[in-house]
């Protein structure tokens, strides 16, 4: 919902203020579009969709969603909308795409005609597809997003467009979504047709719909005046099983999140979760619920269980960070503005950061497990030899590029780093505030300032970088530019760590395993020697990732090639963990055997270190802030 916020002149205000007063009278003037879906073959990955625009005769451009809010690029699924016929009265009208600019298209209106006619269909991705604005359906389940259905006028915000949409569910499928039927809140249909209120078209990008044959709604109660639910379905009703046992540790979530940030900007809040196999896995964030998939045994599986409060937690966090408070490069009002993600370190590292920190304070993560995810994450970005080239801030403009890349290359390249990275630069400002105020002051008061103020339905308050930095100088005046001059804008050809270790930690590496990287490679049934060997190896054997300058990468191990043998024995995972420890301290290479294509290899890595794995120890003489740091904030 991109409605202005707090801006920075008197001028800027006052624009607004103008836009706001036009676009008021522009909504009780103009009809609005009529949008209808069609799901009853959602079984087949298909959308059925039609829609009624309000028009004037003469030339008009219609737009397909391009640029779609928290996808940071360029993602709306334009091939996927097929079939397109307009008509108006009965007779169709011929359209033709802009020859620059993909997702408009031009269609003259004959005189006399106010309505313009849409029909479409829209077809889901196939299983492997790309994140493309995050639909996926299976013949159990659908998530519906609504800015992969709808064309709209040119030269109107989102804001302004008014939508009626209704939706048609296969018989027998319950759905949720933060949209409200028309003349009824209630959120139970099973089958038939679904009228909403109208709603701006921002509203609607901003409101999907998770529909299923297996769904349940658990109630998670009434926080701040406001009712907060997790909605899960799933390919098979037995992967809800356990669903119940949720409500109390994800009520303490929200509990902790509130008092966090000391206020809320939303009426409800859904987090609307997918169990399967078979659609993309990832959160996207809305204002009043978050679209977040992961694996269908994910409460069922103890590992994948405990992963899962990471994601929710993050995408919790966005109705604050990101939805309410967000960038203004990161605004784009008609969806084809192109966005500038420079402050994504910000929108999505403070998230980050804070998806970590709220699982802890609310008891569904140890201490313990919650330093092994830091430790590994540190681990990883300190091998990176991107960063001898690339600075974070970096990885942040070029995230629409960065997103998707294979990972082959990536230590080299680097990924959408502002994500992981910036857990590390946060920390630093958070135990910078309380060095320098005598423990007085922490990121929490940040969090309140920036984000808080007073509870409220939707709404969105731009910021710059100049913002976050004269909000944190009145909290402690420092010289915040340079903390993120340094840590953001300059190569460091090393992970900064100087948070951490204010916190009374460092990273160290000794021959125990993870936990939390055990559990990733359990989920993902994946096998991680990078920080001993240098590799990682897939479900299918093949080697995953290669760190450039570890005994793999100097020895010529590459990504794609299949692990056949490891120290004159038939690969196993097994086998490399034995060929760890029975070379530790020795002399001689060990043997790593691979078909890369169709030529066999053997290839001599030089290692003598046994088992390495990542972790935080203490640091003596330090106090322990980072305990201080996680400790839960709510009785």
């Amino acid at each position: 919902m991109l409605k202005p916020g707090v801006c920075k002149s008197r001028p800027v205000l006052f624009f607004f203020a103008v836009i706001l007063a036009l676009a008021a009278s522009s909504r009780a003037q103009t009809p609005p579009i009529s949008l209808s879906l069609d799901a009853s073959q959602v079984g087949q990955r298909i959308l059925h969709v039609s829609s009624e625009i309000p028009v004037a005769p003469g030339p008009v451009t219609l737009l397909y969603p391009k640029w779609i809010p928290g996808e940071h690029g360029p993602t709306g699924p334009v091939v996927n909308f097929v079939d397109l016929h307009l008509s108006a009265g009965g007779k169709e009208i011929a359209w033709e795409r802009d020859p620059l600019e993909m997702y408009a298209l031009r269609v003259v209106i004959p005189p006399g005609v106010t309505r313009l006619s849409t029909q479409a269909d829209f077809l889901f991705p196939g299983e492997g597809g790309s994140f493309s604005s995050g639909p996926g359906a299976t013949d159990s389940l659908a998530v519906i997003s609504w800015n992969t259905v709808v064309l709209y006028p040119q030269g109107t915000s989102g804001e302004d467009l008014r939508v009626a949409p209704s939706l048609r569910l296969p018989a027998g499928w319950s759905y949720s979504t933060p949209l409200t039927k028309q003349g009824d809140e209630g959120q139970g249909d099973k089958g038939g047709t679904i009228r909403f209120a109208p709603v701006s078209l921002a509203t609607l990008v901003d409101s999907p719909v998770l529909a299923g044959e297996h769904l349940v709604d658990l109630d998670l109660g009434v926080h701040d005046g406001a009712g907060h639910h997790l909605v899960i379905t799933a390919d098979r009703a037995a992967d809800l099983a356990s669903a119940k046992e949720l409500t109390a540790p994800m009520q303490r979530l929200v509990d902790e999140a509130l008092a966090l940030f000391g206020a809320r900007h939303y009426n409800t809040y859904r987090w609307l979760l997918t169990l399967s196999d078979h659609v993309e896995h990832f959160g996207l964030e809305h204002h009043e619920g978050s679209d977040d998939r992961v694996e269908e045994e994910a409460l069922v599986k103890e590992e994948s269980r405990r992963s899962l409060p990471g994601l929710l937690a993050h995408e919790f966090v966005h109705s604050w960070n990101g939805k309410y408070r967000r960038p203004e490069g990161l605004l784009s009002p008609d969806f084809q503005r192109p966005m500038n993600g420079s402050l994504l370190w910000v929108y999505e590292g403070l998230t980050e950061h804070l998806g970590y920190l709220l699982p802890a304070r609310a008891g569904l993560w140890t201490p313990e497990y919650y330093r092994e995810q830091i430790a590994a994450v540190a681990a990883t970005l300190d091998t990176e030899t991107g960063r001898n080239w690339r600075p974070l801030g970096d990885t942040a403009v070029a995230a629409q590029m960065l997103y998707g890349t294979p990972r082959d290359g990536r230590a080299r390249r680097r990924g959408v780093d502002f994500y992981e990275e910036s857990i590390f630069l946060w920390l630093d400002v958070d135990t910078l505030l309380r060095e320098r105020s005598q423990g007085k002051v922490t990121l929490d008061d940040f969090c309140h300032r920036f984000h808080g103020g007073t509870s409220s339905g939707p709404a969105v308050v731009p910021y710059t970088r100049d913002d976050v930095v004269k909000t944190l100088n009145a909290l402690v005046p420092y010289d915040w530019s340079s903390v993120f001059a340094e840590r953001v804008d300059r190569v460091a050809p090393r992970l900064g760590m100087s948070g951490v270790e204010r916190a009374g930690w460092h990273l160290v590496y000794n021959d125990k395993p993870n936990a939390a990287l055990t559990d990733g490679q359990a989920r993902n049934e994946t096998h991680d020697w990078r920080f001993s060997l240098g590799f990682a190896v897939n479900k299918e054997d093949v080697i995953a990732d290669v760190l450039p300058d570890s005994p793999a990468g100097r020895a010529g191990l590459v990504v794609g090639a299949k692990l056949l043998g490891v120290g004159g024995h038939v690969y196993t995972p097994r086998a490399v963990d034995a060929v760890l420890a029975e070379t530790k301290g020795g002399s001689g290479p060990i043997d790593v055997v691979i078909a890369d294509g169709d030529a066999l290899r053997t290839v001599r890595l030089d290692y003598h270190d046994g088992p390495r794995y990542p972790h935080l120890e203490r640091i003596d003489g330090r106090p322990d802030v980072l305990s201080d740091i996680l400790h839960a904030r709510v009785k």
